[in-house]
């Protein structure tokens, strides 16, 4: 993958439309996006593709009343149709309060998750990954299924107040199911750096959950201490942020965060750190605005709150750079989610559960009641029973229903180890496995 524009060219673009529009209150976003993909299914690849994109976007502001419109792909006259499609967008929109766009801040733009390695990866390399996965579950009797993918992103950022940015990020992902007779195995690894995924590694993992989640029995719903993997603690993590971290939540009082209060374990501590190395970095939002690390939960007490200009302005606080294209009704988002590791290792968090479950992954994952952080969702490949200390056999899936917040008011421990997840909207977070007391299995 070789990006086919370089940073000046993109932002060029940008103050080309910026200087045909012609006033204040404008905003445009150039985005070019490379993606490539190697599926893989019983051992064997079973498709190949690689796409290319570019999405131009502006946002258009004047007389109380905001427009955007965005063009995709190669068009004519493409700075004349975007123009016309946000001022005519703009026009149609009702009056109201209407954020005024940040100006420039300073920031630099680094660091960033960026591997040149990972840009210029080949369909043979990825090739010979799936083919070391194979081989091992092969070897082991069972059947690999997968991804390997591989990105490269260019994103460019201009207004009218003179905020100019741009940076260049890359992003690489291995997922692994391993499928025996009668149960599933499941590993990932992701990074920015190809050179971090260890092939051999991740279907190693999944062969051995695998080979452990063989005929599983039922067992009874109830309340279990637990041992939650990393795959899963993301799972956790990752919807509390978006239950309560957003100041838009704190302001709409949607959030269950309570500043200064402790809610959670003192091993519970989360930020989002835009600039953690582990973390897949990136130095601005899509505002332009440079993004500063928040602490939201210390130690189990509720801290600080996410801000895009919007929530910035109502506080009159500085945006801390994390914000969505605007206008939205979200709010803010954590794009890099940092939880603080433990000192325990994987085995030392089994052996301290005399009588539990090892909760491999968590699948389906739905809000049932925002305000109290309760969820619900299934299990999935491999959940086993921890009968004295130890990993014992297999389970059938579970349903669960609990509060996060709740859950995470018990933790018995937290791994030392920690690693990198994307989560369905390929958002970075940085995660150790959990031991907590208890969690509520429904059926």
């Amino acid at each position: 993958m070789i990006s086919t524009s370089s940073a000046d060219e993109l932002l060029a673009l940008a103050d080309a439309i910026l200087e045909r529009v012609g006033r204040d209150g404008a905003e445009v976003t150039v985005v070019e996006h490379e993606e490539a993909l190697t599926r893989f299914a019983r051992n064997q690849i079973h498709q190949n593709v690689a796409e290319s994109s570019r999405r131009v976007r502006l946002r258009l502001m004047g007389d109380d009343q905001v427009g955007v419109s965005e063009i995709r792909g190669e068009v004519e006259d493409l700075q004349g149709r975007l123009i016309a499609a946000a001022e005519a967008a703009r026009e149609l929109a009702p009056a109201g309060d209407v954020t005024p766009l940040p100006r420039p801040d300073a920031g630099s733009d680094g660091p960033v998750a960026h591997s040149p390695a990972t840009a210029l990866c080949t369909p043979e390399w990825r090739a010979g990954q799936v083919g070391t996965v194979a081989a091992v579950s092969a070897v082991a009797g069972f059947e690999a299924f997968g991804a390997l993918q591989t990105s490269l992103t260019h994103t460019a950022i201009a207004n009218s107040q003179g905020v100019r940015r741009h940076a260049a990020s890359t992003s690489a992902s291995l997922i692994c199911v391993a499928r025996g007779e009668n149960g599933w195995g499941y590993a990932d690894r992701h990074h920015h750096d190809i050179g971090r995924l260890d092939a051999e590694q991740v279907a190693q993992e999944a062969v051995e959950t695998c080979g452990r989640n063989q005929q599983a029995t039922a067992l009874d719903p109830g309340v279990y201490p637990v041992v939650l993997s990393p795959y899963a603690v993301a799972d956790l993590v990752g919807h509390l942020a978006d239950l309560g971290f957003s100041a838009l939540a704190h302001q709409e009082h949607r959030s269950f965060m309570r500043p200064g209060e402790r809610l959670m374990s003192q091993l519970v501590s989360i930020a989002d750190d835009a600039s953690h190395p582990d973390a897949m970095p990136f130095p601005f939002d899509d505002e332009g605005v440079s993004t500063r690390g928040v602490s939201c939960i210390e130690e189990g007490v509720c801290r600080s709150f996410l801000h895009d200009s919007a929530t910035a302005l109502r506080e009159d606080v500085p945006s801390t750079g994390h914000a969505l294209p605007m206008p939205n009704t979200f709010g803010p988002w954590a794009r890099h989610l940092v939880v603080t590791a433990g000192e325990s290792s994987l085995d030392d968090l089994i052996a301290a559960c005399d009588h539990g479950l090892y909760v491999t992954r968590l699948w389906y994952v739905r809000d049932v009641h925002p305000l109290r952080t309760v969820i619900t969702g299934m299990t999935r490949d491999g959940t086993f029973l921890i009968e004295n200390g130890r990993l014992g056999h297999p389970v059938r899936d579970l349903r669960f229903t609990q509060s996060i917040v709740d859950a995470l008011s018990d933790v018995r421990g937290a791994g030392r180890e920690r690693s990198i997840e994307l989560d369905e909207s390929e958002r970075a977070l940085l995660v150790p496995a959990l031991g907590l007391g208890g969690f509520t299995f429904t059926s």
